[in-house]
């Protein structure tokens, strides 16, 4: 009696990987709202990214990995608004500091805390 079993493919075959892409792809998702973390978030999102696209390719669980697919490309998209905004922020404020060298505010600044220390001084002797 001959065994003949040949290697058959299953019908799971990239349904882990669908289900794995979508709940990453998910979570990243929900990071990307999270103020001050949203930028993280592209980190978990291109892994869900990733494992979405490479369950595309198997036969069985298309309609989770479309969904990890996405939920990912938000999340990166989400991700990209909260780097460009920290950038911008962090520009804005870098302008704003070197500005105020220049101008000479903090030149009078000095001095009112300067006289403002010979007041207390003062204060203290009498």
């Amino acid at each position: 009696m001959e065994n003949n079993t040949t290697p058959t493919t299953s019908n799971n075959d990239g349904k882990g990987l669908g289900i794995a892409g979508l709940v990453v792809g998910i979570l990243s998702l929900v990071l990307s709202f999270v103020p001050c973390l949203g930028m993280w978030a592209v980190v978990p999102a291109l892994i869900g990214l990733i494992l979405s696209v490479i369950a595309m390719k198997k036969p069985a669980a298309k309609g989770l990995a479309i969904g990890g697919l996405i939920c990912s490309v938000i999340a990166i998209l989400i991700a990209a608004y909260w780097i460009y905004a920290w950038y911008a922020v962090a520009h804005v404020v870098t302008n704003g500091l070197e500005e105020l060298k220049t101008s000479g505010a903090l030149d009078s600044l000095n001095k009112g805390l300067e006289k403002l220390k010979e007041l207390s001084d003062t204060l203290k002797t009498h």
